[in-house]
């Protein structure tokens, strides 16, 4: 018995972390939407201290017309420090919906535009009967860098430094490309977007730099830019 409630404690807890990550009502209904003050946090629990490590420049830009401080003014809600949170656990999820070749998942999660570049790379793996194996090893630094909003959409561009292995294996199981026990120390940046005052809280990634570090011979991000 108490197994059971301990197993049921456990799956409560990821499924509101699940919830807080993609910042939208999964499988709720039309009354038990998610709380975007509990997802993101509001202006009132975010503090300079909090702040300002998760930015390159000093935490006085909370105070400037662009950046991290227009967006709070224009979203009351936005907590920087839960956004890197957020961050983080996305970073994974992309990953491995890439891997996986989950496309609900990465539409969800990725622009269109991004979306197709993504699609197509599976797509390719896919023709090829390739299954893409991908493992984060560790996730270093989840790094917000600057931020801006641009024609009434908000941009946050993020710092990822992670150890991954990545590979690829034919139909039969054999390794083709990359070395999935080798981990990589990879740096790139990442780009997010939200149309401001939209009623959907969700963050989509807009633009991935080249990865910086070791070559990964089985890139488990394609990049939207050369």
């Amino acid at each position: 018995m108490f197994e059971v409630v301990l197993y049921a404690a456990i799956a409560a807890i990821v499924c509101v972390a699940f919830y807080s990550v993609l910042g939208k009502s999964v499988g709720r209904g039309e009354d038990d939407k998610l709380d975007m003050d509990e997802a993101f946090g509001s202006t009132s629990s975010s503090r300079a201290g909090v702040v300002a490590p998760l930015l390159d420049d000093e935490p006085s830009e909370l105070d400037d017309e662009t950046g991290l401080g227009a967006i709070a003014r224009a979203e009351p809600g936005f907590s920087p420090a839960q956004f890197v949170d957020g961050a983080k656990t996305v970073y994974s999820m992309i990953l491995e919906a890439f891997a996986s070749g989950d496309r609900d998942t990465l539409r969800d999660l990725l622009t269109p535009d991004v979306y197709t570049v993504y699609d197509a790379a599976i797509s390719e793996r896919e023709e090829k009967s390739l299954t893409q194996v991908t493992d984060l090893g560790r996730l270093r630094t989840t790094q917000i860098k600057n931020a801006r909003i641009e024609d009434g959409i908000a941009f946050i561009r993020v710092l990822y430094e992670a150890d991954i292995a990545s590979a690829l294996r034919d139909a039969d199981g054999d390794l083709v490309e990359g070395d999935p026990d080798t981990l990589a120390s990879i740096s790139e940046y990442w780009t997010f977007e939200r149309m401001i005052g939209s009623d959907d809280p969700t963050w989509r990634l807009s633009d991935v730099e080249p990865s910086e570090g070791d070559a990964l011979p089985a890139d488990p991000t394609p990049d939207t830019k050369d």
